[in-house]
């Protein structure tokens, strides 16, 4: 591997050193890289032409743009003084060689992701598995390959780059960028309050109190960060206004905390609800028409993605507009929910009233969450005669859904 410069990134306050090194070195690295990477893309399949091409590039001598890599976990935490002390000084012949350890340890730990080159990196794999002549395997094998290395990126830095950097023909999904972003929180070994978190090859575990698939907590961090309960585009954000503002405006380092306490406030209203319904469930014999279910007990109904994102956005516009000062006082409106009516009734009459607003919206999925932030607006608003009350919050977001939607 070869060292040439460090400089200094500004936008996102990191290093970025720019170094060298033969295909044979980072395909030895690179392999480690995508097996332990849980969180990285797969190979673009619909692509296979344009990879194809890129192969017998590479082979022919063709110079690739550089890899983009971060240094990522213990190694990155290590050098975080010798980051600032470069943000602060600049980079010296001394500083400079210590960043020259600090991607030498990086590399021989396999502590870096990449951010843009997983194609190409990919690619090469493909030429290693193939079939390829002694003498053109090795030339190929020493084929010198650039690349940019960053050291002390924030996860909104990583975020914001992989953003800017994948902007080509197959740009990474919002919901692939957030499942890095959030990869920490979620692989904590213990959550708050025996909290359990699933990812998708587990997400049939996550059933009862306290536990929550993946991706409807993602769901419901987005929308708390929108204050819309509107889902995230399936497809990749990038270029949009939307997508550079809500990276601009949201500090992800300094709401790690407040991501936390939202799911730990929603799980304490799942619990109090559980708690003060008699532990309510789904009676068809009380449904003569056949009402389908919206969810059958309290924890399906309340952990669901629609409902988590109507908690989620509301929490935040109450907040944004000021009638409530921060979660701790939607927490101390949860210590006070009760039901002003039977509960069996009321909870009855929560699965009627989202049966009929399923039944005339065009895209029920969002007729359902604004329906759920509607009727958090009703529970958590302690101006309205609703608020606390778990019998007549949902039918006042029933009356502000059809007034405001139409149905």
């Amino acid at each position: 591997m070869e060292f040439h410069s460090a400089r200094i990134d500004k936008k996102i306050m990191g290093i970025n050193c720019l170094i060298e090194m033969s295909v044979k070195e980072y395909y030895q690295f690179a392999q480690n890289i995508l097996d332990k990477n849980e969180y990285q893309r797969t190979k673009v399949k619909s692509a296979a032409k344009t990879y194809e091409l890129l192969e017998r590039d590479m082979i022919a001598g063709c110079v690739i743009p550089p890899i983009i890599l971060s240094i990522t976990g213990d190694i990155s935490k290590k050098y975080d003084a010798l980051v600032r002390s470069c943000l602060e000084k600049d980079i010296d012949e001394e500083r400079k060689g210590q960043l020259e350890l600090a991607v030498d340890e990086a590399f021989a730990t396999s502590s870096v992701m990449i951010l843009d080159g997983l194609q190409r990196t990919y690619t090469i794999k493909s030429i290693m598995d193939g079939n390829l002549a002694d003498g053109k395997l090795d030339a190929f094998l020493a084929t010198m390959i650039r690349f940019e290395v960053y050291l002390g990126l924030s996860k909104q830095g990583i975020l914001y780059r992989m953003l800017t950097l994948n902007t080509g023909q197959t740009p990474m999904s919002f919901r692939h960028q957030l499942e890095i972003l959030y990869k920490d929180y979620i692989d904590a070994d213990e959550l708050p309050d025996g909290i359990k978190v699933y990812r998708e090859v587990d997400e049939a575990r996550a059933r009862g109190i306290s536990k929550y698939k993946y991706s409807d907590v993602v769901d419901m961090f987005y929308a708390f960060s929108t204050a819309s309960p509107m889902p995230y585009d399936k497809q990749a954000l990038v270029g949009t206004l939307k997508e550079m503002e809500f990276l601009e405006s949201y500090k992800f380092e300094e709401k790690g905390d407040e991501m936390t306490r939202l799911l730990v406030l929603h799980n304490k209203f799942v619990i109090k609800v559980s708690k003060i319904s008699n532990d309510w469930t789904y009676n068809a014999e009380r449904f003569p028409d056949g009402t389908k279910p919206f969810g059958t007990n309290i924890e399906a109904i309340f952990t669901k993605a629609q409902s988590m994102a109507g908690f989620g956005a509301e929490c935040k516009r109450l907040i944004e507009h000021g009638l409530i000062k921060d979660l701790d006082g939607i927490a101390l409106i949860i210590d006070g929910l009760r039901f002003s009516e039977a509960p069996e009734e009321s909870m009855d009459l929560l699965i009627l009233s989202l049966a009929e607003v399923s039944g005339k919206a065009k895209k029920i999925g969002d007729a359902q969450r604004l329906y759920f932030q509607l009727g958090f607006r009703a529970l958590f608003t302690e101006a309205f005669e609703t608020a606390q009350d778990m019998s007549k919050a949902w039918v006042r977001g029933q009356e502000a859904y059809g007034m405001m939607y139409g149905s």
